[in-house]
């Protein structure tokens, strides 16, 4: 598990200093002044000053910073020529989207070269009923989980494998393949199936149970949907990183709207909240994208990278989005709003979003205990 630790930290100060880069290059790029780039967070263990700015290395060993000069709103700096504060919107909109950008185009490159490496072919796994808006899309049901002792267990079925047939029958969706199976227990059933990551088609023969144990079902599997996202087209794999951040992006707030609906049908956070991870989450994810290799990491590099995008965006206080809100009042109404009350906003949107982060953390504790411990 210390292992799986370092290479959370390492995969999340990249992610992290990214971000900081997009916005200490972008600032460069315009003359406004930097006041340091940091790789860690303080205390600091070393610095070093090169034209201007103080490039360091900090005792706190995850992450990283940018501290541009007249960023803070309440600074006095307004008619310094390098502060941040003294220029357009339009240049401060720049500075505040390269963050955004930067975590964009890592997400965009990675999924172009590991889609590359995978035949232009990826899965994604289908909380509800949807449809991709670029690629060419099919869907299959697929074993989520293999209880232990299991028919399908002794029978060789594995996670990941996509069921494309019982008895010589198509099964569409999850709810087919339920129902097919209840409807041959105790008989032989032949089953086609194709693994997502070994790829080979095989046929299996298994004998579902008539009286299961409790929680496990007949065949002793857990069953969800899955789509397979094809960029087969010569245009859709030149531009294949860039589409597949596009539908992934879709596909995540789609997602979010389609929880919150659901949790106000049934009057239950839990849908919604189930569905949100913090570090610890990230962090099991983690150790079980490690176990699926290298390729099944570095999607989740990629995954999380756009996720912080699009969290970024959000006008969200204390978050890029949020300040940007602000930057948009400004060009609006051709004055700065009132220093104390962005900063006010600011500190209580930190504040509001630090709660959120502990309640998801207990969260995550709970529910992914038995993977953590």
């Amino acid at each position: 598990m210390l292992f799986v630790f370092i290479v959370f930290i390492l995969i999340f100060s990249f992610l992290i200093i990214s971000h900081e880069l997009g916005h200490f290059l972008v600032a460069k790029k315009l003359g406004i002044k930097v006041e340091e780039f940091g790789i860690g967070y303080p205390p600091r263990a070393f610095g070093k000053k090169f034209r201007g700015t103080i490039y360091s290395i900090n005792w706190i060993p995850f992450g990283g910073f940018v501290k541009i000069y007249g960023e803070d709103p309440d600074e006095k700096n307004t008619k310094d020529s390098e502060s941040f504060a003294s220029r357009s919107p339009r240049q401060k909109a720049a500075v505040l989207l390269a963050g955004v950008t930067c975590n964009l185009l890592v997400a965009i490159i990675l999924f172009y070269f590991l889609l590359g490496s995978n035949g232009f072919q990826t899965y994604q796994t289908q909380l509800f009923d949807y449809k991709f808006p670029f690629g060419q899309q099919s869907n299959f049901p697929a074993i989520s989980q293999v209880y232990e002792n299991s028919p399908a267990e002794l029978a060789g079925i594995k996670p990941f494998d996509l069921i494309l047939e019982g008895n010589g029958t198509k099964l569409k969706d999850s709810n087919e393949v339920i129902d097919f199976i209840n409807e041959h227990k105790g008989e032989e059933i032949n089953f086609l199936l194709k693994n997502v990551h070994a790829k080979e088609k095989r046929e299996i023969v298994v004998i579902p149970r008539i009286s299961p144990p409790e929680g496990e079902g007949a065949m002793g599997i857990g069953v969800g949907d899955i789509s397979q996202l094809n960029y087969n087209k010569p245009i859709d794999k030149v531009f294949s990183g860039f589409l597949h951040s596009i539908n992934i992006g879709h596909f995540s707030f789609v997602a979010i709207g389609h929880l919150i609906k659901t949790s106000i049908i049934e009057r239950d956070i839990e849908p919604l909240s189930n569905s949100v991870s913090g570090p610890v989450g990230i962090l099991v994810f983690t150790k079980l994208s490690m176990a699926g290799g290298l390729w099944q990491t570095f999607y989740l590099i990629a995954a999380i990278s756009l996720a912080l995008a699009m969290m970024n965006i959000l006008p969200i206080p204390a978050a890029d989005g949020g300040r940007l809100v602000f930057v948009l009042y400004e060009s609006i109404f051709k004055k700065r709003a009132p220093a104390k009350f962005e900063r006010g906003v600011n500190v209580v949107g930190f504040f509001i979003l630090i709660g959120l982060l502990l309640l998801v953390t207990i969260k995550d504790v709970l529910q992914f205990k038995d993977i953590l411990f």
